[in-house]
């Protein structure tokens, strides 16, 4: 869920805020993954997008982002229409009785991760964001995942404030992770919030629908507590494994940047020998690529996973969080080469998130006051 403003010292007290609130407390029913309507919502139609209804969304979407929304493709009527046919997204809309487009969600597999779905993209007209909209599209997502073949499913939500990370743990969604300043600043959220005031971060809320257990999980000593808490929130089961070895083939990478984002990203396929010298000249090429920070996916299935995200921490690497996968836990470890982050500018919607994000803050190595300080001068 993307839809996010910043309400400083006015949380809770503002109109907009109140309508957020109740936008996202959604009605107490679960739709079939079929065209619904709501009693609370007379004349309002939920549905899977259907071809013609495209040019809506493009319309919906510049109206509450105007054009600073990162995925491009929503502006674009033939890409909406193009990834729906192929199967790329999943995409719910809000139609009133006229057939205009009040609001919109989509699903789609993560990257590298087929077997989780990602749920985002989350927009409702200013106008309907007091009728529970929106908590009704995620429902109405929830539905449609099923018999796709998911075993788990997260959400992305943005943290200036907690409503949306709210909304999804009333729908058996936990924190799972935070990405510090993985989002640009220009993100323009209208009628919610006015200028950002640094990069924004998300957190990732998942809920674990058919694997509850894992077999060997190679936990880094320092982060062991925190992980296996979060996947107590999860409701998953691991077995620690113990030692740290690898053998003598090259580790195997993938790494690539969203241009959209200036995040980089680095997936860790296997774990070999030379993972310092592999990991040093991947960050170095995405720096020079102008990544402003680097996500590391690390499996925790691989017995070598220790020792890398050990040399990746000596390289400015702090932990983020994890994601269940089909294949076991993945660990996930963030560089933010110097990004300055105002911990006050991001809110968490439940005491673990709260948690997670003071764990995240104590591996920091950039001091709160040095951050703000950067914050100002720009």
């Amino acid at each position: 869920m993307i839809m996010a403003g910043v309400w400083q010292d006015t949380i809770g007290k503002s109109e907009n805020f109140q309508a957020m609130m109740a936008d996202m407390t959604p009605p107490d029913h679960t739709p079939a993954c079929g065209p619904v309507s709501h009693n609370a919502l007379p004349g309002i139609d939920i549905h899977c997008l259907r071809p013609e209804e495209a040019d809506g969304v493009a319309l919906l979407m510049h109206e509450v982002y105007r054009d600073t929304y990162p995925k491009k493709y929503v502006y674009d009527p033939e890409q909406i229409r193009k990834k729906n046919a192929m199967g790329e997204i999943v995409p719910v809309v809000a139609t009133s009785s006229e057939g205009r487009v009040l609001g919109y969600g989509a699903m789609n597999p993560v990257n590298a991760y087929p077997e989780t779905g990602l749920l985002g993209s989350l927009a409702v007209l200013p106008v309907f964001r007091s009728h529970g909209l929106g908590g009704l599209i995620l429902r109405h997502l929830l539905s449609c995942s099923e018999g796709r073949g998911f075993q788990s499913l997260t959400g992305g939500a943005f943290t200036v404030h907690p409503y949306s990370q709210m909304a999804l743990q009333r729908l058996g969604f936990h924190t799972s992770a935070i990405l510090l300043g993985s989002q640009p600043q220009e993100i323009s959220f209208q009628g919610i919030s006015g200028k950002l005031g640094q990069r924004e971060s998300m957190a990732f809320l998942t809920k674990v629908i058919s694997h509850e257990e894992y077999g060997l999980q190679y936990l880094p000593s320092n982060h062991h507590r925190i992980i296996q808490e979060i996947t107590t929130e999860l409701g998953l089961r691991i077995i620690p494994g113990s030692g740290e070895r690898f053998g003598h083939e090259s580790t195997v990478t993938e790494h690539s940047i969203n241009k959209e984002t200036g995040a980089g990203i680095v997936l860790i396929q296997r774990v070999g020998p030379d993972h310092r010298v592999i990991l040093a000249g991947i960050v170095r090429q995405l720096r020079t690529k102008g990544a402003k920070s680097i996500r590391l996916h690390l499996s925790l299935s691989d017995q070598g996973s220790p020792a890398l995200a050990s040399a990746a921490e000596e390289m400015g690497f702090i932990f983020s969080g994890i994601l269940p996968t089909k294949d076991g836990i993945i660990l996930l470890l963030q560089n933010l080469h110097g990004v300055p982050i105002d911990y006050e500018q991001i809110h968490m919607g439940n005491p673990f998130g709260e948690r997670l994000l003071s764990y995240i803050r104590s591996q920091n190595p950039i001091e709160e006051t040095d951050s703000r300080q950067m914050i100002q001068n720009n």
